[in-house]
């Protein structure tokens, strides 16, 4: 077996795997969005006899609204975390460290794979 069979093999195995979760997520979506429609109308038939027609439609409203509102706050939230004042940030001493490191595991990573394509030379002159 050749190293592009190995290779193609393994990409057909997570692109067939990915579109088994692709279905999956999408029937779970789907059912979800079912769940949230008859859980609505429940909500509104429920409302009814206690408060009108009108306001259990704009009770049920409100409740969305809210999880739009706290949603958004949510999802705004890292966003204004990430931005820390100058004083906060990593020293440049620091910087530098990062970057050797970096530069340590990028060799690291360059050594392995030379060793793969090393083996892989060697058992093709066989």
């Amino acid at each position: 077996m050749s190293l592009q069979d190995m290779v193609s093999h393994a990409v057909r195995g997570f692109v067939q795997k990915a579109q088994r979760s692709a279905i999956a997520y999408s029937i779970c979506a789907l059912c979800g969005v079912a769940v949230l429609i008859l859980a609505t109308g429940a909500a509104i038939m429920a409302l009814i006899p206690v408060v009108g027609a009108v306001y259990a439609q704009l009770i049920v409203a409100g409740v969305f609204l809210l999880v739009i509102v706290i949603t958004m706050l949510w999802l705004q939230r890292p966003a204004r975390a990430a931005r820390q004042p100058a004083s906060k940030r990593m020293p440049v001493g620091a910087a530098a460290e990062a970057a050797t490191r970096s530069q340590a595991q990028f060799a690291q990573i360059a050594m392995i794979i030379e060793a793969v394509m090393l083996g892989y030379s060697m058992s093709r002159k066989r």
